[in-house]
């Protein structure tokens, strides 16, 4: 039977041992990020089954593995952090760029999507944000009355401004990941271009 999420954040748990899911729940419990968790939660926590099912209660399966790959490698567990991302599989995510002198890497989360660290980049730039609508609206992220109320937008930067803090905001990870794809298809030299910065 095939691993899910939750065997394979488990496996990596108790990889960890008692000392190294100290450091974890230690490194958890100062994340500034929503959704943030709880002290008393954490200090309930008895073993590594208790803590993954903590990690997917709180963030869902698809947002547990960035944020524990997260925190694996500001603990110093880099093997089992590429480990699981390796086994359960990752959403395009945006490695942390090499330490510069450049103030807008400096100030970026180590783990942002694609579509939140180029937002700005994507509103200017993407064109043809009605083939985009067309894949969406066919992945089922977003609804019809969603469809027309983008389209009714002047501009394509209006439209995709919309479409972010609209359908794509609400539809979480899952919403970003069907965009990128999306993207991928529809504006594909814009996108490598953007993925070579």
């Amino acid at each position: 039977m095939e691993k899910t999420v939750k065997d394979h954040l488990q496996d990596i748990f108790d990889d960890l041992g008692q000392e190294g899911q100290k450091k974890f729940k230690s490194k958890l419990l100062d994340r500034r990020e929503e959704p943030r968790v709880r002290r008393a939660a954490v200090e309930k926590l008895e073993d590594a089954i208790d803590l993954t099912t903590l990690m997917v209660n709180t963030f869902t399966e698809t947002g547990a593995v960035p944020v524990t790959v997260q925190i694996l490698k500001a603990i110093g567990f880099h093997e089992q952090a590429n480990e699981l991302t390796q086994n359960a599989g990752q959403s395009p995510l945006v490695p942390s760029p090499a330490p510069s002198n450049n103030h807008q890497s400096s100030t970026a989360p180590p783990h942002e999507h694609f579509i939140d660290r180029h937002r700005i980049e994507l509103i200017k730039r993407v064109n043809n944000v009605n083939a985009i609508l067309d894949e969406l609206l066919q992945m089922n992220v977003i609804t019809d009355e969603n469809y027309s109320a983008i389209c009714a937008e002047k501009t394509s930067q209006e439209k995709m401004r919309k479409l972010l803090m609209g359908p794509i905001k609400s539809a979480g990870i899952k919403g970003k990941d069907s965009l990128y794809k999306a993207l991928k298809d529809t504006e594909r030299c814009l996108i490598e271009d953007l993925e070579g910065q």
